[in-house]
């Protein structure tokens, strides 16, 4: 998350440069809620004014209807008391310790210099890597170099850009994998998204607002072409209702059209894969008879109809011994791998000198770091063979070593399917629970020898430890930004100060995967590292839709916020009605701060520096090994899939309310297209591939933020048009998203090709993926 801080603070620093005066109007509201404001906090206060100034307008609009049924209501209000919305939307920035600035006078500037600056950095970062690109090729190039991908990039300053555009998803899926893959085809569908809503919302119903919204934005520029140009019960919320549907059309249909075309790559992906995986089952919840590699194997061979079937079956065995000698002499040979990498580095040099070793390892003395490993390896080597050799012994009986998970491989695809599917083996529905396995060299074999009683209370631990964090998110970002005010830099104090309000806020989003990704990896059984990035991406989105999406409605009590939703469902419509129009500025920089991020991201600065720093020990190539990967906890496909669709959400949620932000989030899935075109196909190492589940829990999570739009905009009508019409025609656009869900769920038969598939001569005749790795602990296999 380096560089979340990094560009956070450029944002800050502009944002901070907005002029500051009184959001307060006056009058007997304003100062009933000033009066209470003391004991709350800005985004709170702002909450509460907002809320009182819609019950108060309401008001007004039901006395006009009495006071004469043929004048519009918005006319009568306009001489009543309309100051108080005025100034409310035309309010200047304020910077609150969440992070969230509220739309005001001089958003227009604080912009278009955040534009200049991050536009600026922009191109210094793709220029820096136009050119290292060209310097280093093990770090940028290097699928290309080993023939992992085809063809080669052009080795000139630009030739990225062509090699990214001409990258075609169907095409790299066996180079870079389906999960991978599908990324950039999430951007792609993005683009297409973005650019039928925008089109029309920027040159069609952001002029209206500007020419027939009334000016409520008064001096807030930025505002012309938003809601917040738009008096309250205004003839044009009519016009804007339908444009609801017209936004839940769109994003549906090219959902179910992006995963119908996924479920053609899916299915091929399932005929060629490696035998080795596709022919393999992965079985928990072993009954105790039935615990050794014969027992197991022997089962599935007579519950599967036909005869050969099961080629090899192993039960996970308890090496707790055995994976402590194992991990020792591991970590010995790595070190004398790096001491012989530093001694033929000191040779080129001219030097010849050998590395020495000292300290407390050595009990004080100075020696050869090689004798020293090497001896070590020596005396280690033995006593490996000795206790591998044991546990084998004892795993030939039933129990004992054998614990109550493990894999079976059979002899073909037909077979290991038939068995997958399976359920009600026995009276006990929770034995003999069987799954596809991930990629043998993915695998976490720790979460297999785990205790089933421990495992249930760490499970429970990991999700409250999970809850903790959710509720003290906001309280540390609160207290992180608090202790960052402290700080006294004496010159560069101005500076700081500018950084400070969001430190907090920028500290914790840079840091949440790495929190989460520890919880699960400590409490939960995950048994393999993508299928730790895919729970991720699941907690991750929810931690992103409270506390980027809904941020303005959250504030920084989300216990009161959670408590609100639980108890009072339907207060959710006035609530995100209130707060989230006034918020549409703070996206928009958010967006455009991104592009910074994804620029410096395109860099891979992090790779870069280590490569460099291991080069100094190591030759290219296996500097290059210590440098990948990426950071999986921010970087990960995980981490990636929940921020891809937070943008994703925010220019749908936002882009009726405010029609540039359809343009600035456009140029957001631009980038990544053409950024991630390049880093995943020719840069970054090829990742485990579970066959686009992530690609899955992207589109369910885009249902989630078109439910969250049709609930805002429901109640958005509700507070300001001058009667129930524009309302009552978005209001079925939820019911609508709802079943539009469901049917998502139930319509694609994705995770396993169909039984009809299975025989034919496609799947028969598929050229194979090659796998490495065996379904078996590494510890029990002979070096």
């Amino acid at each position: 998350g380096l560089s979340a801080l990094i560009a956070a603070i450029c944002i800050a620093a502009s944002t901070a440069a907005a002029p500051i005066e009184d959001a307060c109007a006056t009058g007997e509201v304003a100062s009933c809620i000033a009066a209470r404001g003391g004991e709350r906090d800005e985004v709170q206060f702002m909450q509460e004014r907002l809320a009182l100034n819609s019950r108060l307008h309401r008001t007004q609009k039901a006395d006009a209807h009495e006071a004469a049924s043929d004048v519009r209501a918005s006319q009568k209000l306009d001489s009543i008391d309309l100051s108080i919305v005025a100034a409310t939307t035309t309010s200047t920035t304020t910077e609150n310790a969440d992070g969230l600035t509220l739309n005001g006078v001089g958003d227009l500037i604080t912009l278009l210099s955040g534009l200049a600056m991050y536009g600026f950095m922009t191109i210094c970062c793709v220029l820096f890597f136009s050119y290292a690109r060209l310097s280093y090729p093990m770090i940028y190039t290097y699928n290309a170099m080993s023939g992992l991908v085809d063809p080669m990039p052009a080795d000139t300053m630009w030739g990225w850009v062509r090699a990214s555009m001409n990258v075609k998803v169907e095409e790299v899926i066996d180079s870079i994998g389906l999960d991978q893959a599908m990324m950039l085809e999430f951007s792609n569908m993005m683009m297409r998204i973005l650019a039928t809503i925008g089109i029309p919302m920027i040159f069609v119903i952001g002029p209206m607002n500007c020419a027939f919204g009334g000016n409520a934005a008064g001096e807030d520029h930025l505002s012309y072409l938003s809601f917040g140009n738009v008096e309250f019960y205004s003839w044009l919320y009519w016009v804007h209702a339908p444009c609801v549907w017209g936004v839940v059309f769109v994003v549906q249909i090219n959902i179910f059209s992006a995963q119908r075309r996924f479920l053609h790559l899916r299915y091929e992906w399932l005929r060629k894969m490696a035998p080795r995986r596709a022919n393999t089952i992965m079985v928990d919840n072993i009954p105790e008879e039935f615990r050794s590699d014969a027992k197991l194997g022997e089962f599935f061979e007579r519950i599967i109809p036909g005869d050969n079937n099961v080629k090899v079956a192993h039960v996970t065995k308890d090496t707790t011994h055995l994976l402590h000698l194992v991990t020792e002499l591991k970590q010995a040979e790595d070190e004398l791998q790096k001491a012989n990498g530093m001694f033929e580095k000191n040779k080129a040099d001219g030097n010849g000198r050998r590395p020495r070793l000292g300290g407390i390892c050595c009990g004080g003395r100075d020696v050869d770091s090689i004798d020293f490993y090497t001896k070590i390896i020596q005396d280690l080597r033995p006593k490996v063979e000795e206790e591998r050799k044991r546990v084998l012994t004892e795993a030939e009986k039933v129990g004992g070593v054998n614990l109550n998970n493990g894999f079976v491989v059979f002899n073909d695809l037909t077979s290991a399917q038939v068995a997958v599917r399976l359920t009600g083996i026995t009276e006990d529905y929770t034995d003999f629970i069987v799954e596809d396995p991930p990629e043998p060299l993915d695998i976490q074999w720790n979460d297999f020898t785990q205790d089933p009683t421990a495992r249930q209370g760490r499970t429970i631990l990991g999700y409250v430890l999970t809850a903790g964090l959710f509720l003290a998110y906001m309280p540390l970002v609160v207290t992180i930004t608090n202790l960052a005010e402290l700080v006294d830099l004496g010159p560069l104090d101005s500076v700081w100060e500018s950084v400070a309000p969001t430190a907090g806020l920028q500290v914790m989003v840079a840091f949440l995967p790495t929190f989460l990704l520890a919880i699960y990896k400590n409490c939960f059984t995950l048994r393999a590292a993508a299928w730790a990035q895919h729970k991720l991406q699941s907690w991750y989105f929810w931690f992103q839709m409270m506390f980027v999406v809904l941020l303005a409605a959250v504030g920084t009590n989300v216990a009161a916020f959670t408590e609100a939703l639980f108890t009072d469902p339907f207060s959710m419509f006035g609530v995100l009605a209130d707060t989230m129009p006034y918020a549409t500025h703070y996206y928009m920089n958010y967006l455009v701060l991104s592009w910074l991020s994804q620029s410096m991201v395109l860099t891979r600065y992090v790779v870069l520096s280590k490569f460099k720093f291991f080069s100094q020990i190591f030759e290219e190539e296996e500097a290059r090994k210590w440098a990948e990967p990426e950071d999986q906890d921010y970087y990960g496909i995980g981490s990636r899939s929940a921020q891809w669709v937070t943008f994703a959400i925010v220019g749908i949620v936002y882009g009726t309310l405010s029609p540039p932000i359809n343009f600035f989030c456009f140029i957001t899935f631009a980038l990544k297209r053409l950024y991630f075109g390049y880093l995943l196909v020719f840069a970054e190492g090829k990742k485990p591939d579970l066959g686009g589940v992530f690609w899955v829990m992207m589109l369910r999570h885009m249902f989630v933020g078109l439910l969250l739009y049709t609930i805002l905009m429901t109640g958005v009508f509700y507070r300001r048009a001058a009667n129930a019409g524009p309302m009552l025609i978005a209001l079925p656009s939820i019911f609508y998203v709802i079943w539009s869900m469901q049917r998502f769920q139930s319509s694609f038969q994705w995770e396993k090709l169909p039984f009809k598939e299975l025989t034919e001569e496609s799947t028969m005749d598929a050229e194979k993926r090659t796998l490495d790795g065996r379904y078996l602990q590494p510890e029990l296999i002979a070096s």
